[in-house]
């Protein structure tokens, strides 16, 4: 099926469940329709590090990590499909059938080159705008985390780390991100 993305149009939740299948993600950000190819392996490998280590916490009753594809929708009814989403444990109620209702306690941008300004700029206003206290940026080709603290309603920069340096995460307890690992090639 092929989508006409007509650039004028205001974009509306019903029109984002009739999007297909094909491959892309799609997401609407104030109405606006924006579409990502698949993302690259190295991307999907990071990914699949961090989800390992959130799961490890799921394991352990302290919350509940999901991976994209998966909805999120947050006030303003604005659907979009972060790389990660982590909730606490408390926070269970958000999860429903097609989505995830609600500001989770961290969401994770893996960067690539087609989304990357818009995780820098436009979704990391869109999150601190909606609550989400905890937003990661993950640069796999620079190898760096960027650790985002929401405060007063904009983000603060806690954390800048390169591939040499660990990070023990006080937005997920438990969790400490080695970089060398994370960013090991295959």
């Amino acid at each position: 099926m092929t989508v006409s993305l007509e650039e004028d149009k205001f974009w509306t939740y019903e029109d984002y469940l009739k999007l297909p299948d094909d491959g892309n993600r799609y997401e609407i950000i104030r109405g606006r329709i924006y579409v990502s190819p698949p993302p690259r392996t190295f991307h999907q490998t990071v990914s699949r590090r961090l989800q390992f280590l959130f799961y490890q916490l799921e394991l352990e009753n302290k919350g509940y990590i999901f991976d994209a594809p998966v909805g999120l929708m947050i006030p303003g009814g604005t659907p979009v499909e972060p790389d990660l989403i982590f909730l606490r444990s408390d926070q269970k109620e958000l999860v429903e059938e097609m989505y995830i209702k609600g500001p989770p306690q961290l969401i994770v941008e893996i960067l690539s080159p087609s989304t990357a300004s818009r995780d820098r700029t436009l979704k990391l206003n869109l999150y601190a705008q909606a609550g989400v206290p905890h937003y990661w940026i993950v640069d796999p080709d620079a190898c760096t985390l960027e650790v985002f603290h929401l405060r007063e309603n904009r983000y603060e920069v806690v954390a800048a780390l390169n591939k040499e340096a660990s990070y023990k995460a006080t937005e997920a307890e438990g969790l400490e991100v080695d970089l060398q690992d994370l960013f090991a090639p295959l």
